[in-house]
């Protein structure tokens, strides 16, 4: 065989397993789970949350600061010491407003969307702190109430230098002001608390090639019932075939801002 036979057959085989490699590539799922609290003891999304940390699936938790008292250490801290088969956390602990109220100054607004940016800046690191204090956890990523924010909330959340990840935010660049807006959302619950399988893969498949490297997909525990998470397991079960990769925003933004994290 000649040479020019024996490069052409090499740069052949190598584009083939390229093509290969990206033919099975699947996108990386962050599990956006809103709404968390804790009361007295007690958490309504435990029973979602304990089949996460059983079945080793990582997933984000966006708690509500307000809604949680002195017991959430208490609940949370099994969780927070979950871990995969190579000692990575499973839960990451996300900042979801201060009181995820829609009554606010001055016109019954979102907490995060109309509202003055001192509003804003007060709540945002009330809650940053809270949070510190009752869960020992220093939060990384964002994600409002109601999905609802402005251009305050981005100046509010890239002040402060813990945040680096927006999630689901109404800016459509990748990134504000060094915090990166993970927006490539795929449709779980056709509405809010209602989780639906048939649609999930069905807006998972239109949407695959157009979110190749990520995918957020939102959910309010708090909310579902048997049915609704059994439809949320069986979603599970499908991207668990599918090869897809859980990951947390936070450890994502890492993996793919190693030139600025390493500085």
């Amino acid at each position: 065989m000649s040479k020019y036979f024996v490069s052409l057959f090499i740069k052949s085989s190598f584009f083939s397993l390229v093509l290969i490699s990206t033919a099975f590539a699947q996108p990386k799922i962050m599990l956006k789970l809103d709404d968390i609290g804790v009361k007295n003891n007690q958490c309504k999304a435990t029973p979602v949350i304990e089949i996460l940390t059983s079945r080793k699936i990582k997933a984000g938790l966006g708690v509500i600061a307000a809604n949680l008292d002195s017991t959430a250490l208490n609940v949370f801290t099994p969780y927070l010491k979950a871990t995969d088969a190579h000692g990575n956390k499973l839960i990451e602990i996300w900042h979801h407003g201060l009181t995820h109220t829609n009554n606010n100054p001055p016109n019954n607004n979102p907490e995060f969307k109309g509202t003055s940016l001192q509003f804003q800046q007060e709540h945002f690191n009330k809650a940053d702190k809270l949070v510190l204090e009752r869960l020992g956890v220093q939060m990384h990523s964002f994600g409002s109430p109601y999905n609802a924010a402005d251009d305050n909330t981005n100046r509010v959340v890239a002040a402060n230098p813990n945040y680096k990840v927006f999630m689901l935010s109404p800016n459509k660049d990748a990134e504000t002001d060094g915090v990166a807006n993970y927006n490539h959302r795929v449709m779980m619950e056709i509405s809010t608390g209602m989780v639906n399988y048939d649609s999930f893969v069905a807006d998972y498949q239109k949407l695959k090639g157009k979110y190749p490297d990520y995918m957020v997909l939102q959910g309010h525990p708090n909310q579902w019932d048997t049915d609704r998470i059994t439809e949320f397991n069986k979603i599970l079960d499908f991207l668990v075939a599918q090869k897809c990769e859980f990951v947390l925003p936070y450890d994502y933004y890492l993996a793919t801002h190693k030139s600025k994290t390493n500085k």
